[in-house]
């Protein structure tokens, strides 16, 4: 069996990729965003929460009158109504160092335990898991008769709720926000994907005209970025296009001038030496026979990466009505089951050489019955390749003589007695292809030989 051995790896697209990637980092870009966004909010709210409650010490110092013994009394309604409001969630306590006094609003709240502090100093305190409440602390002092001071610390507790409630309010309200902008850049970015990769789709579609037949080159005008690439793709189309062509001629000359030589050896063989003019004849016959072969191989054996487009069923129907002419006595019938408009992107002298090889050997060793199938190698991708078998009703062949026959290097004249396959041209077709190829039993009977020529 001919096989190349190589595996297809799944590409990913470029655009895909790009999308992905941009995606990744707009994701990462407006999650920072975001955090930096929620830190920032959490941090003013508490700023702002402690200026609110730096503002009601002032209003409660205001509604404080200190009697000349020291006592403190301090007014139900200091001004703020929510210290009126039991559990309002504003909460005051006012506390020297006889009295102390704690606003109506926290009637059936339990406080923590309120501390002292220096006149003069301000203390705020976040939630934790002793108080529970933002706590803003301020201590004064009141001058008595007699020069003494009295120390008072007024102390603001304000439950955490209500700043809850205003950072979730923007966390939901920053989510949305982001998410609206996140699908705005998606699409964005959409977009400048689908312009920028333009000219490369443009290329691909035109690279596919001159796989298929209909352009020659690429011609079109295309961003100044890809002009290398374009230059290097017609450099390489016209180095293929001038090889192929020397290579060809080159095969000509070499024929042509071979057979003056031959022609010039065989009228100078002598008369009156029958039997050495008939050896050295046939040997000069064999001579053009082989140079003929190995020249039909030869280039049967080079196809070239952007070969022109070839109708399956147009070829094969060419054959069969060629064997049809060569084998009409023998009533062979032909069946072709090939897949609508089916090409084979390869040369079509290798098609017909090997097609028309296998069908030759199933019409002359098959019992009358031939059945040819063709397909795609890749319903996805028609340019995969070729799969092509040929079956007959003849005696088959025998199971020792399959890996004879498939062995590399069996020559046209290496073939199994009795059945003349002859498959030293077909092997080194689908070798040129890195195909593959499988003798089996066939269901109508016969030999079934299965083919496949990879044309990507």
């Amino acid at each position: 069996m001919v096989n190349s051995g190589a595996h297809k790896k799944t590409s990913v697209s470029l655009r895909l990729r790009l999308t992905v990637l941009a995606a990744l980092v707009m994701v990462i870009s407006l999650g920072l965003v975001g955090l930096v966004l929620d830190s920032a909010f959490h941090n003013s709210s508490e700023a702002g929460l402690r200026a609110r409650l730096e503002s009601v010490v002032y209003l409660v110092l205001a509604s404080t009158e200190v009697g000349e013994n020291g006592s403190l009394k301090v007014e139900n309604d200091p001004g703020d109504p929510r210290l009126s409001q039991p559990g309002s969630g504003i909460y005051a306590h006012v506390h020297g160092e006889q009295d102390q006094w704690t606003s109506p609003s926290s009637l059936g709240v339990s406080l923590p335990k309120l501390l002292s502090i220096e006149p003069g100093e301000s203390q705020f305190l976040v939630p934790d898991a002793e108080t529970g409440f933002y706590t803003f602390r301020y201590g004064v002092a009141y001058e008595l008769p007699g020069g003494r001071l009295l120390p008072v610390t007024v102390t603001i507790l304000a439950s955490p709720q209500e700043h809850e409630q205003e950072v979730q309010a923007f966390r939901s309200g920053m989510s949305r926000s982001l998410g609206a902008v996140g699908v705005i850049l998606v699409l964005a970015q959409l977009l400048f994907l689908t312009l920028g990769l333009r000219p490369l789709r443009r290329i691909t579609r035109d690279i596919a005209g001159i796989e298929s037949g209909s352009l020659q080159r690429l011609e079109d005008h295309y961003p100044k970025e890809l002009e290398p690439l374009i230059r290097n793709i017609n450099h390489l189309l016209d180095t293929e296009k001038a090889n192929q062509t020397r290579y060809s001629n080159a095969l000509d000359s070499l024929a042509h001038s071979l057979k003056t030589p031959l022609s010039v050896i065989r009228s100078s063989l002598p008369a009156d030496t029958a039997a050495k003019s008939d050896a050295v004849d046939n040997a000069v016959s064999d001579m053009q026979r082989l140079i003929a072969t190995r020249l039909q191989r030869a280039a049967a054996s080079t196809r070239r990466t952007m070969a022109q487009a070839v109708d399956v069923r147009v070829q094969v129907d060419r054959l069969i009505q060629s064997l049809k002419r060569v084998y009409s006595q023998d009533l062979i019938n032909i069946d072709a089951i090939i897949e609508p408009e089916l090409i084979f992107y390869g040369e079509q002298r290798d098609l017909l050489e090997l097609a028309g090889n296998l069908l030759d050997n199933a019409c002359k060793y098959g019992g009358g019955q031939v059945r040819l199938s063709a397909r795609s190698l890749d319903a996805a991708d028609p340019r995969a390749g070729l799969s092509l078998r040929v079956e007959d009703n003849g005696p088959g062949i025998a199971e020792g003589a399959r890996e004879q026959l498939l062995q590399r290097g069996v020559r046209g004249d290496e073939r199994v007695e009795g059945h003349g396959l002859g498959l030293a041209i077909v092997l080194e077709i689908i070798s040129a292809y890195n195909g593959e190829i499988d003798i089996k039993q066939s269901d109508l009977g016969g030999a079934c030989v299965s083919v496949s020529l990879k044309t990507h």
